[in-house]
């Protein structure tokens, strides 16, 4: 088999070419031949473009410098140069999904055009666009997502020996995935061995094993902490996890409302999916921190930015199989059911035309959750707990994710559990929505939560939806994450999870980054009473030196002073972040009806189902699950099981 890796708008645009249609673009009205450069204002911050030209031609465009959102404006700055070069044309075609960083290119390479007086009608004419004949396409599995879980289900079917075809809607792969943080919570991995346990994860410990179990299950999995803890505490070794106390600790933090033998199939098998991704050249940095809302020190980070490393080592892993194909700009839009079994996938590609997809063992899944759809969200997630889902709520989601997949299971036969469940992350940019511009350290230790009363009103270590909600009754909705020296070090070197320096951020004024030499003048530069700061910082300190299990607040994370200037802030607010509702699924992620039977040929994985998370999820639990039931998902789909 040819592997085939289809961008639609790509194809037409060389069909054009092919075709003679590139000719209809060159400039009849001569301009000044030449080197042209501009910067203009991107996604995220400046972007800079060169534009060679000739006197009738564009010859050359090329982005020499961004800070777009690393892995999805690849897309852009790759193929949109390409697509006017090859088109000679401004009309053409944004990247789906990455429409802000696509139109500043193009809006850059306009104005070198004027710059260099050209006719700028001339360039502004479409190219005839065809579209192609509907067609029928056949393998062992059709995924229908290219994020984290549908390319980890990929890589497993493909390594089972399936034939795959993978569709995204998007036009890049990644989806939520690739701006995720890039954390990954997994049990004993030799770099906890270095850790020196606290009093404060002590009590957390003895505090779950002195709840009363509420099922068999869940006084079998206390009864294996039980005997784990008490081995710890009689070793030599100094600091306790297990996949057990991962898996508890997740679904406590859920509220109970996952599924238990759900969760401990996550739990189980993060370390094994960890050494997976190793095997395909993912890399972590060799320390273990506390990740935001992860509730314990078990958190790896990746090396490369937020989630880029993980899609890398996927795609490089699929980019050398030849029975591999994947379609971009490529939508589902229903599955095909024949004698109850589900067979294949209709598609729709970006110019219209249908495709068909058959699939000889089985349909994944994995087109993510839905907290960016504000209609849906406030459908099924509004209520007590979250009164106002509506537009004014900001997200971390990419535009593509809007949970396609979760009704085209459902109107297949699939149950859908626990869709009331939404997540709102605190750390996000309060004008984008953006995590991966948080400062360096990941780790909960070296940051506090401080209002514009300069007061700290939350434990920075707890549940992120209680952090949410007391962020929200905040004055201004709104809260600044406070860092002091020994927390960030040479800021020259400091990085965001988008792998940007601290020094950067505030050069170029970039999410309202600020840097003070005293808390007094950090109090003026926030607009806050300084001696309401001066207080707080000196009350958290005094609670890590007398080494209390917890603070006033019950932050059990009081292993680092926080001190010392420099200080740097800036300014977080929560946005609609992941649903924890979905699909019914079971350890072979089979789609299951209400009654527990089996819907044949459906699999699901990731964001999309529902058994997982429960009430609340664990910050450094998504690329878990979106690694250990995608694998679990190929290998199942590809078996036919």
């Amino acid at each position: 088999m040819v592997k085939r890796i289809v961008n639609g708008v790509l194809a037409l645009a060389l069909l054009a070419a092919l075709i003679g249609c590139n000719s209809a673009g060159k400039a009849k009205t001569p301009m000044r031949a030449g080197t042209y450069t501009v910067t203009v204002a991107g996604m995220h911050g400046p972007l800079s473009v060169e534009v060679r030209l000739s006197t009738d031609a564009i010859t050359d465009v090329k982005v020499t410098s961004n800070v777009e959102t690393p892995g999805v404006s690849t897309w852009a700055i790759e193929g949109i140069p390409r697509r006017i070069v090859e088109q000679q044309s401004l009309a053409v075609d944004v990247v789906t999904g990455v429409s802000v960083t696509s139109g500043a290119i193009i809006g850059a390479v306009e104005n070198c055009l004027s710059q260099a007086g050209a006719n700028l009608a001339e360039f502004k004419k479409a190219q005839p666009r065809r579209r192609a004949a509907d067609e029928t396409l056949s393998a062992d599995v059709v995924i229908v997502g290219g994020g984290g879980a549908g390319l980890s289900a990929a890589v497993a079917a493909t390594e089972a020996g399936a034939k795959v075809i993978l569709i995204e809607k998007s036009g890049f792969l990644g989806g939520n995935s690739i701006v995720a943080g890039g954390i990954y919570n997994v049990a004993n991995t030799a770099l906890q061995d270095a850790l020196i346990g606290t009093a404060g994860e002590d009590k957390l410990v003895t505090d779950a094993l002195a709840e009363r179990p509420v099922s068999e299950e869940h006084r079998a999995i206390q009864e294996t902490i039980r005997s784990e803890f008490t081995a710890y505490k009689q070793s030599s070794k100094t600091f306790y996890d297990s996949p057990s106390w991962h898996a508890l600790q997740t679904w406590n933090g859920g509220d109970k409302l996952a599924y238990l033998s759900m969760v401990k199939v996550l739990t189980f098998n993060a370390l094994p999916a960890k050494e997976w991704l190793e095997s395909m050249g993912m890399e972590f940095l060799p320390k273990v921190t506390q990740g935001a809302g992860s509730l314990y020190p078990r958190t790896l980070t990746a090396a490369l930015p937020n989630g880029v490393g993980y899609i890398k080592a996927f795609r490089d892993t699929l980019a050398g199989r030849n029975n591999y194909t994947q379609l971009m700009e490529t939508t589902g839009k229903s599955l095909i059911v024949e004698g109850g079994r589900i067979v294949g996938v209709n598609a729709e590609a970006k110019d219209g035309h249908k495709i068909t997809l058959r699939a000889s063992r089985g349909v994944i899944l994995a087109t993510g959750g839905f907290a960016g759809n504000v209609a849906l969200r406030q459908q099924y997630c509004e209520g007590e707990k979250w009164p106002d889902l509506g537009p004014g709520l900001i997200t971390s989601n990419m535009p593509g994710v809007t949970g396609d997949g979760i009704f085209m299971a459902r109107d297949a036969g699939a149950n859908l559990v626990n869709m009331e469940q939404i997540q709102l992350l605190h750390v996000c940019n309060p004008q984008t929505g953006a995590t991966g511009d948080i400062a360096a350290p990941v780790s909960v230790a070296g940051y506090l939560f401080i209002n514009k009363e300069g007061n700290r009103f939350i434990r920075e270590d707890g549940r992120r939806d209680e952090i949410s909600k007391a962020i929200i009754a905040q004055p201004g909705g709104i809260m600044y994450m406070l860092q002091s020296s020994e927390s960030i070090g040479d800021p020259e070197t400091a990085q965001t999870l988008d792998k940007r320096t601290v020094a950067y951020m505030l050069e170029n004024k970039i999410a309202d980054y600020v840097k003070a030499d005293t808390l007094e003048e950090m109090a003026g530069t926030l607009g806050v009473p300084a001696e309401n700061l001066v207080r707080t910082i000196a009350s958290y300190n005094a609670a890590v030196d007398t080494k209390k299990t917890e603070d006033e607040f019950g932050r059990v994370m009081l292993s680092r002073r926080i001190a010392t200037g420099p200080w740097y802030a800036f300014p977080r607010k929560p946005a609609a972040h992941h649903t924890m509702g979905g699909v019914l699924i079971d350890e072979n992620t089979r789609a299951l009806r209400a009654d527990g039977s089996v819907v044949p040929g459906l699999y699901c994985a990731g964001e999309i189902t529902g058994v997982i998370h429960g009430g609340n999820r664990l910050g450094g639990n998504a690329i878990v699950d979106f690694t250990v039931f995608g694998r679990l998902a190929g290998i199942a789909a590809a078996a036919g099981r």
